[in-house]
């Protein structure tokens, strides 16, 4: 006897997610915005996509010499009606963190932040010793 199996495209969508979970089980500590680094003659920049974030989502800050970047959202994009019943939502909620581990270089006060159009650069200058500069070699 064979029996019927009721397949929905939400639950074709779970069936997908626990595929792809398998080879992309990231713990916590792994989750945060992909990122660029870049090094200049007076700077790191370090750039990451944070689309729908706003300055108050993101918390970056400097303890010792690890560098973090928060971004957390709290609430929802849209308001639940009354008469609306949510089967699947993905977008706009939680939390992600990313750390980075400073080179002695860095000028710990006077690290920079901005987020524009989504995507959030942290400028690390470097510190006024650690800068390279030219020396003029005299002749006698």
């Amino acid at each position: 006897m064979k029996y019927l199996t009721t397949r929905t495209p939400l639950g074709l969508l779970d069936g997908m997610d626990r595929f792809f979970n398998r080879f992309y089980d990231a713990s916590p500590a792994q989750v945060g915005p992909d990122v660029d680094v870049a090094e200049t003659k007076d700077s790191y920049v370090i750039t990451g996509n944070l689309p729908g974030f706003t300055a108050d989502d993101v918390n970056v800050r400097v303890e010792g010499n690890l560098l973090t970047i928060e971004a957390k959202i709290l609430e929802d994009v849209e308001k639940k009606s009354d008469d609306a019943t949510w089967h699947y939502r993905e977008r706009r909620r939680g939390s992600m963190s990313r750390s980075f581990v400073l080179p002695e270089k860095v000028d710990k006060n006077r690290v920079e932040a901005l987020i524009k159009n989504g995507v959030l650069s942290v400028t690390l200058n470097k510190s006024a010793e650690s800068r390279s500069k030219s020396i003029t070699v005299k002749s006698e």
